[in-house]
């Protein structure tokens, strides 16, 4: 349904033809206008009555029987041919019908739901006929009124087409006809449903067509004649109608239809005036001729109009047509006829024609600003002139009562613009002006008329009150009673009449207001007659004075009298004062700049205000006057008049501080002021709310002011009060003019919408006083204010409805306001939603958030929903939508459970307005907004609008099927590439659009893509923005609009590439992509989006419809994003129909970084730092990835030094955002550099790039957050991962500045470079400082690796190390760091169950405090190879500070097999093995850490060797258990089977060793080979024991004791000779089994070598071969120390000899087998690996073990080993 076809709507015509919503192209008004030409022109005639038998005319429609009954019951019921029948049917199901097509067929098969629905259908089929008459309406109005009109060309022809041969004002008259003679419709002819209640419908929309026909007729004849014959033709039908009182049906009518009937009978008087042209005739009197005036051209016409006339005067009506016919008569028959003439003037003052003509003016619509009003002052004015020069003025009146009619008539008029201008342009000499004189020249004796005459004419426009206030500072005349003066004032003249004043004359007893004395005066009498029958003398004083001293006095005067008492204040003085008040408000109101000019009396004005805001009664319209007249000073001076207004007393105030939300809620503390007195017991009562309406308006303007002074919080006591007091409960008070409550509601919303739109600093935020803001937020959630405030949201539709269709003005009315007031209520609960407090929900946010309990009561968000019905102003739908939208936004709720049933009918409405080409573009935006938001947060609702279904057919593909009230087919029909640019898809639509295809992909609706995808136009339409130059024109005011959308497809294009393999790419897509590279698209954008960000400060692009004022949202940035992304995704995915050459790389690499360099050439506001931030991330991003194809790599560093140089040169502080991308960048480049040795770079032009590196590290060090604030953060975020992405950008950019450091120390090399350039910065002894506060903290775990690291690479050179120690390197780290594993933050678990087909974490490991602490002992080890002997100190010292952990990491290793314990071992023995070279130092200083720490070393070696000795118990392992310390103690207790523990414990080999299982080995021969260097320390050299016969073998003690059996698996026992010899035989079989060979000791036919690919990835046979040879030469030089110790027993030493010779040899045989196979070179030989001999394996085998190891030069140690067996264990 919301696609149907909208060819009958009349509504949609008028929407179309005026504009509303969007201007289309002229061509297209021009054929809307000519297709429907007939129906405009024939108006209502166009609806034809039954003519055809029943059913004939639907036979050729498609419809079902239900669908026929029914169209043929709504014929009858509307009297209405069957087809037009069928077209309002079908035309209100498209667009008015509030239900689903369940709720359609409901209301079709239940009798009385299809009663009510055919009374919908009625309600929607008069409306299309009042939109039908409101068209030509329109056209007739803005076809001349409007020069600037957009259509006007349009309407002309339109017009003239209808024009032809009087065609349109014979139809309307005819309609005229039609309506005036329809008689009243009865069950007869129109059915059993037309009922007395629906007959009296029927007469309310037959009255409402007549206005309408009036209207259109009193604009047609605004601007044509009438003929004679059509104006008696029209009197005649008036007047037998008895203008409006007399209708067909009048016996139907009751009171409530008086005030519409009285309305017809205004506009035909109106009617007949507009026809009569008394501008004409007042015109043509001056020349006396009056050929062009329609009625008078001869005297034939004139005669059959005055024979219509004369059968006039029975009613009030008459009288205005009895006026001007009197006034005609006089002017055009030039005094003839005189009695006639006087004849009708009498009857119309005797039908009270002056109270008729104001009471009109004081109904709608006659007293707004709508076009009828204007038109309706216009004829009166004409009437009233032409009058005023047909006659003198005192004739037109018969007395006081009526002249006082007749002034009040002509301030109303006087009151218009274009009427004040015809007054000033005729002068004061002739016609309303003279009135105006006349009036002056009795001023002040008739005080009010002349004040009230300025009034009217200062409130026209700002030229009026600036020449009425000129006039009044010159008045001519000072007219007053002759008694009011005594006889010493007067002096006589010759002439009698004629008065001379004797000396000055005080008038008023207060101010400075006088008469010089020598004025004459001039007596005139009244002509009125008192008791005495005597005229009452007055004189007329010819002297000029200011008129507002003369005010200023009137108010002095009041003063006075208030000043003596109460009793003494006059009731006329207060009048007149408020008359001045008035106009003073007038003058301002009309001219602000005025009120500086009346100080004196603004001044005055705020004594009256305190003076009688206490008086009893108080003038209300006094006091009211005087706060309006005062708002207009505020809008030049706030502070003063704010000030000056507190001193009054009127304002509420605070007698105590506020300090707290709770005194909010109680509202302790809070006085009403006068204020509050005088609405609770004057205005309340009476229901007359002026001084509350002046009182609001004060306050509304003086929010925005003193906000901008900082003084907003001065308002807190008033506002608290509207929202305690005013706004919660206005709606329950009593009002004589219904329209107040409104104005009241209206006026307090927009006090709080401005409050709200408060922009507060942090200071402001963080204020421990309630800011204003948060007081105004508080009390519209939690106090009955926003109780209040729902209820105004939740109004309805329908009370709106039927408040507009009562209206008697289209713009203007109680419907008006009330929507006026719902959307304002809109905008304030939109802005309470954004700045609601996430602690807990307001009783606002559960009644809009809590689900539904049943189906009794409509839901709340259900109400705001059905706001999309209105068709009347697109503004309350759209603000509805958004406010939707925030809901799903900010609240966990359901919106489609908050619809209930209604879910479907909204949709449908919803996609329907949308689809629609007449529907207002900001409210199809909205609508997009709200799906692409409901994308994320509402699935429900989005899958409801989606209506998207997948099928599974048998071929097993998934189909998708798409619903017919789907918003993708509608959203893809919105924005097809041939309709954007155009008025059906401007920019901002088609934004909306590409929103929500965005928000889809990013939401991964992979329904909806796979939907979207199939469609043939979708890629086209969507990458169709991105084939077209964006123009560069400041002035272009839809560039916000484009620059979004080419960010959003932009992102659409990342996101879709990422997630779908290129190959599988749809073909539409991957042309576009072929498209966009074969024109060079990307090389555009990337110029285009570089030189938008180099101006994006500059005023270059016009972002003023942009209202968003945060520099995140801006669409610069957002473009910067999108294009972000879609780099990225380049980046990382190859699309071969998008590929980027080096070229373009490197063009978009280098605009980056100038688009980073323009940003720091002006000062940093707040967009450019966010587009330098994204620029330098997305710049860092690029060069990691695309630093091949950079070859202009030199001037790339240059720039990057240039631009780093600059954003240190706006200050001191850093900018950590944009350093961290460029330095990241420089370190990409530098790590590219080194791995490609052919691009040599200029160390000394890496010099100041490591100068610039330091200055941004050391300030950075500077600025380093305190560990206290990171936990706050922390803490504050709630956060605990410990992840690189949550650290601060502050300690990022020192982590990165580090990484560049060491990057740069590598590529320099020479320290004689880099190290004085960190000297001069100082920068190791603040790196070191920061490493002792953060370790001692344990903060910032990512910033202190690099960290560590850098210290590493410096600690390899020499004079680095030097530096570092100098620094204080051991004071900073060496005691810090035992809170690495003080808190328990280390642990090391063992291989989980279920793992034993996966590696143990080959990539780096993660960081942790661990880690940390492994680093530290590579820092320590590092530094003793480089200084050695200068650190062996410090080295002593970390020994002892960590000899405990030292050894505690030694004996876990023995129990725990986990990767960080192997990593934590392997730095330990490397350093003990590097702190073994000083073995004699050690023993000397540190003997216990020495004997505790080899201790713990052999033990750990024991059980190493232990485990690698049985592979298959090393696998039960950890395939079982993830083995620590507990685990450890259980191992012992808990006993397996005998067999299986037999199994596990034996030597044999597996033949399919797991990776884990691999990787633990390897780990085990790392641990091993670094101990036994370690060992061998503490053992004699080998050499000089077999030589030096006189060595010292008492300085040595054996660490191996005498026992060769293999090592148990489940005993603690020191390690022995067995031990040694079981890891060469270790070493053996894994050297065998690496070459694919079968192990020596293990003949069996069923081991293969399956296991050799993964034991040959992760185990180097350096390594083995390593170990094996520390083993055999540790047994060596151990066996030698036991021979020559005297200690020994001769007995030991020849089992010594056996054993070990026995062993030996057998080594040595293996040894043997495994070499004529070819083994590997020892690590230990300085020669190359040499070819092996191509003998024949006979050859080979014959040879004796000592050829082989003679012929071999690679295996010097075996044959020492070979000699050993020979020469010494003999």
């Amino acid at each position: 349904m919301a696609q149907a076809n909208e060819s009958f709507g009349n509504r949609h015509l008028w929407q179309f033809i005026s504009g509303t919503g969007i201007l289309r192209p002229r061509e297209l008004i021009k054929r809307e206008l000519t297709r429907n030409t007939d129906k405009v022109l024939n108006g209502l005639l166009f609806y034809k009555k039954p003519r055809a038998p029943q059913g004939d005319l639907l036979k050729d429609k498609n419809l079902k029987t239900q669908q026929k009954e029914f169209v043929l019951k709504l014929t009858t019921f509307l009297n209405l041919e069957e087809d037009q029948s069928y077209e309002v049917y079908f035309s209100y199901l498209s667009q008015d019908f509030r239900g689903s097509e369940k709720n359609l067929q409901l209301c079709l098969s239940t009798e009385r739901h299809s009663h009510a629905f055919m009374v919908k259908i009625r309600d929607f089929y008069y409306s299309e006929r009042l939109y039908l008459l409101q068209c030509i309406r329109h056209i007739l109005t803005f076809w001349s009124e409007a020069e600037n009109h957009p259509y006007r060309e349009e309407y002309t022809i339109f017009l003239n087409i209808l024009l032809k041969d009087n065609e349109l004002i014979k139809k309307l008259l005819e309609q005229v006809d039609l309506l005036c003679d329809e008689p009243l419709p009865t069950w007869e002819t129109h059915g059993n449903l037309m009922n007395d209640r629906q007959a009296l419908v029927w007469a309310h929309q037959n009255l409402k067509e007549q206005i309408e026909l009036l209207e259109i007729l009193l604009v047609y004849w605004k601007e044509f004649e009438v003929s004679a014959k059509d104006f008696n033709r029209l009197l005649d039908k008036f007047k037998r109608q008895g203008f409006g009182r007399r209708q067909t049906y009048k016996h139907i009518l009751d009171e409530s239809f008086d005030r519409i009937t009285k309305r017809i009978g205004s506009l035909e008087v109106l009617v007949l005036l507009q026809a009569m042209d008394m501008e004409t005739v007042e015109r043509l009197s001056y020349t006396k001729c009056f050929d062009d005036h329609s009625l008078l051209k001869d005297k034939q016409t004139f005669q059959s109009v005055e024979k219509t006339m004369q059968l006039l005067g029975s009613e009030q009506p008459h009288g205005a047509l009895l006026l001007s016919w009197a006034v005609i008569r006089q002017l055009y028959l030039e005094g003839d006829g005189a009695n006639v003439t006087r004849k009708y003037g009498n009857q119309a003052l005797q039908l009270c024609v002056f109270d008729f003509l104001s009471e009109m003016l004081d109904r709608e619509p006659f007293s707004g600003k709508s076009i009828t009003a204007s038109i309706s002052h216009c004829v009166i004015y004409t009437v009233l002139l032409a009058a005023l020069t047909a006659f003198d003025e005192t004739t037109l009146t018969r007395s006081n009562t009526e002249m006082k009619v007749l002034y009040d008539i002509t301030c109303k008029l006087l009151s218009r613009e274009f009427i004040a201008g015809n007054v000033w342009n005729k002068g004061m000499e002739q016609g309303v002006g003279n009135m105006y004189q006349t009036a002056l020249l009795n001023f002040p004796l008739d005080f009010s008329t002349l004040v009230k005459l300025s009034t009217a004419l200062a409130s026209a426009n700002a030229d009026s009150a600036s020449k009425v206030l000129e006039l009044w500072s010159e008045l001519p005349r000072y007219t007053e009673y002759l008694d009011r003066n005594s006889s010493q004032d007067l002096r006589s003249t010759r002439d009698s009449l004629v008065w001379q004043l004797a000396r000055d004359k005080t008038p008023y007893g207060a101010g400075d207001f006088r008469i010089p004395a020598g004025v004459y005066g001039q007596l005139i009498s009244t002509g009125q007659k008192p008791v005495s029958d005597l005229d009452i003398p007055i004189i007329q004083w010819e002297v000029t004075y200011d008129g507002w001293q003369l005010l200023k006095s009137e108010i002095q005067e009041l003063l006075h009298q208030v000043a003596r008492g109460a009793g003494m204040v006059l009731p006329v003085q207060i009048l007149r004062v408020t008359d001045i008040a008035q106009f003073v408000r007038a003058i301002c109101k009309s001219q602000p700049t005025a009120a500086d000019g009346l100080t004196d009396i603004m001044v005055l004005l705020y004594t009256l205000i305190q003076r009688f805001s206490s008086f009893n009664p108080p003038p209300l319209e006094l006091i009211a006057a005087c706060v309006d007249c005062i708002t207009y000073v505020a809008k030049l001076h706030p502070k003063q008049a704010w000030h000056d207004m507190k001193q009054t007393g009127l304002l509420p105030f605070l007698t105590e501080n506020i300090d707290n939300m709770t005194e909010v809620l109680s509202g302790r503390g809070l006085s009403p002021g006068l204020y509050g007195g005088l609405l609770a017991g004057f205005e309340v009562p009476q229901g007359e709310y002026q001084l509350t309406v002046a009182f609001l308006e004060f306050i509304s303007e003086l929010v925005m002011p003193l906000y901008n002074i900082g003084q907003e919080n001065q308002l807190q006591p008033v506002v608290m009060y509207i929202l305690r007091e005013i706004f919660p409960g206005f709606q329950k008070w009593r009002y004589y003019n219904s329209t107040r409550k409104e104005l009241i509601g209206h006026k307090c919303l927009k006090i709080a919408h401005k409050i709200l739109n408060f922009r507060l600093s942090k200071e402001k935020k963080n204020s421990e006083k309630p800011h204003i803001q948060k007081l105004c937020v508080y009390s519209l959630l939690f106090t009955e204010a926003g109780r209040a405030l729902l209820e105004i949201i939740a109004t309805g539709v329908e009370p709106i409805e039927m408040l507009l269709a009562q209206q008697s003005s289209r713009t203007e009315g109680s419907g008006e306001d009330l929507m006026q007031l719902i959307q304002i209520g809109f905008s304030v609960m939109n802005r309470l939603l954004l700045l609601r407090s996430h602690d807990q929900l307001s009783p606002v946010e559960v009644a809009l958030s809590s689900q539904p309990a049943g189906y009794q009561n409509q839901h709340i968000v259900a109400v705001i929903a059905e706001y999309i019905y209105h068709r009347t102003n697109p503004l309350l739908p759209k603000l509805a939508t958004l406010f939707l939208r925030r809901l799903a936004v900010v609240l966990p709720m359901s919106i489609l459970a908050c619809l209930g049933g209604q879910g479907e009918a909204i949709r449908d409405i919803y996609l329907m307005r949308l689809h629609s080409a007449t529907e207002d573009l900001s409210l199809k935006t909205g609508i997009l907004e709200l799906l692409s938001v409901c994308v994320d947060t509402q699935p429900g609702l989005i899958e409801l609008f989606l209506n998207v279904q997948t099928t599974q057919p048998s071929d097993a593909n998934k189909d998708v099927l798409v619903g017919r009230t789907s918003c993708l087919q509608t959203v893809l029909d919105l924005m097809l590439f041939k309709k954007q640019g155009s008025y059906q898809c401007p920019p901002d639509l088609l934004c909306a659009c590409t929103n929500f295809i965005q928000a889809l992909w990013v939401g991964m609706r992979e329904t909806a893509m796979a939907a979207l995808r199939a469609k043939v136009h979708f890629w086209p339409s969507l990458c169709g923005p991105l084939l077209k130059d964006l123009s560069d024109a400041s002035e272009e005011p839809m560039l916000t609009f484009k620059l979004k959308t080419v960010s959003y497809i932009l992102k659409v294009l990342a996101q879709e590439i990422y997630v779908t393999n290129s190959t599988k790419l749809d073909d539409n897509l991957k042309k576009i992509l072929k498209e966009l590279a074969e024109k060079g698209r990307i090389k555009y954008w990337s110029t285009y989006i570089t030189d938008c960000i180099k101006m994006a400060d500059e005023g270059s692009h016009d972002m003023s419809l942009d209202t968003s004022t945060d520099a995140a949202e801006h669409p610069i940035h957002k473009l910067l994003l999108a294009w972000k992304n879609f780099l990225v995704v380049l980046a990382k995915i190859n699309v071969v129909e998008l590929k980027l050459d080096d070229g373009l790389k490197e063009l978009i690499v280098v605009d980056l970084l100038e688009a980073i360099h323009a940003q720091f050439t002006n000062s940093l506001s707040e967009l450019r730092h966010k587009l330098s931030q994204t620029c330098s991330a997305l710049f860092f991003t690029l060069v990691k990835s695309w630093t091949s194809s950079i070859k202009v790599w030199r001037q790339v560093l240059d720039r990057t030094l240039e631009t780093l140089t600059l954003t240190m040169s706006s200050g001191d502080m850093i900018i950590p955002s944009v350093q961290i991308g460029l330095l990241g960048s420089v370190t990409a480049i530098l790590q590219y550099l080194r791995l490609e040795a052919h691009k040599k770079v200029d160390v000394q032009k890496l010099g100041p790039i490591l100068v610039s590196t330091c200055e941004v590290l050391l300030q950075s060090t500077r600025e380093l957050p305190q560990p206290q604030e990171l936990r706050r953060l922390r803490e504050a975020q709630e956060s605990t991962e410990k992840s690189f992405a949550h650290t601060d950008h502050r300690l990022k950019l020192q982590t990165v500045a580090c990484c560049t450091v060491e990057e740069l120390i590598h590529h320099i090399r020479d320290s004689e470079i880099w190290l004085p350039i960190l000297q001069e910065n100082m920068i190791l002894p603040a790196l070191l400082s920061s490493a002792d506060i953060y370790l001692k903290t344990q903060e910032s775990l990512h910033y202190l690796q690099p960290l560590f690291i850098l210290f590493l690479t410096i600690a390899q050179d020499k004079k680095g190390a030097e530096s570092l120690a100098m620094a204080g390197l051991t004071q900073h780290v060496c005691l810090p760091v035992t809170y690495c594993y003080q808190n328990g933050d280390v642990s090391y678990p063992g291989p989980k169950p279920g793992q034993q087909g996966k590696a143990v974490r080959p990539q780096q490991p993660q960081v942790t405090w661990h880690s940390v602490y492994c680093l530290c002992l590579d820092l320590y080890t590092t530094m003793l190879a480089t200084m050695k002997y200068s650190f062996l100190e410090d080295a002593f010292n970390f020994v002892g500070s960590h000899q405990d952990r030292l050894q505690q990491c030694l004996e876990i290793a023995r129990f725990s097999l986990s990767s960080d314990m192997f990593r934590e071992v392997e730095k330990t023995c490397l350093f003990v093995s590097h702190l073994a070279n000083f073995s004699r130092e050690w023993r000397l200083h540190l003997p216990e850490s020495l004997n505790k720490i080899l201790l713990s070393l052999l033990y750990m070696c024991q059980t190493f060797v232990s485990l690698l000795i049985r592979p298959r118990y090393l696998q039960y392992i950890l395939e079982h258990q993830g083995i620590t310390g507990e685990q450890h103690e259980r191992r012992h207790s808990e006993r397996l089977p005998l067999p299986t523990l037999q199994h596990q414990a034996s030597t044999e080999d597996i033949d399919s060793p797991t990776v884990q299982h691999v990787q633990v080995q390897h780990s085990m021969l790392k641990v091993l080979g670094e101990c036994f260097v370690a060992l061998r320390q503490f053992s004699p050299d080998l050499v000089q024991i077999l030589v030096d016969q006189n060595m010292d073998v008492g300085e040595y003690e054996p660490f191996l004791a005498l026992g060769f059996s293999t090592p148990p698996a489940d005993q603690d026992t020191p390690p022995t000779f067995g031990t040694m010899l079981s890891c060469v035989s270790v070493g053996l079989r894994l050297l065998t089994k690496m070459d694919g060979s079968k192990s020596p000791q293990k003949q069996d036919s069923s081991t293969t070598a399956s296991g050799t690919p993964v034991l040959s990835q992760h185990v180097s046979k350096s390594l083995v071969m390593f170990v094996l040879e520390n083993a055999l030469y540790l047994t060596m030089s151990q066996g030698m120390l036991y021979l020559k110790d005297p200690n020994v027993q001769s007995r030991e030493k020849q089992l010594l000899k056996r054993e070990l010779g026995t062993e030996m040899n057998s080594i040595l045989s293996g040894i043997q087998r495994y070499i004529r196979r070819g083994g590997p070179q020892s690590p230990a030989s300085s020669t190359q690996i040499s070819p092996r001999s191509q003998s024949p394996a006979g050859a080979t085998l014959s040879r004796s073990i000592s050829q082989t190891f003679l012929s071999s030069q690679d295996h010097a140690i075996f044959r020492l080993v070979q000699e050993f067996s020979k020469q010494v264990l003999r």
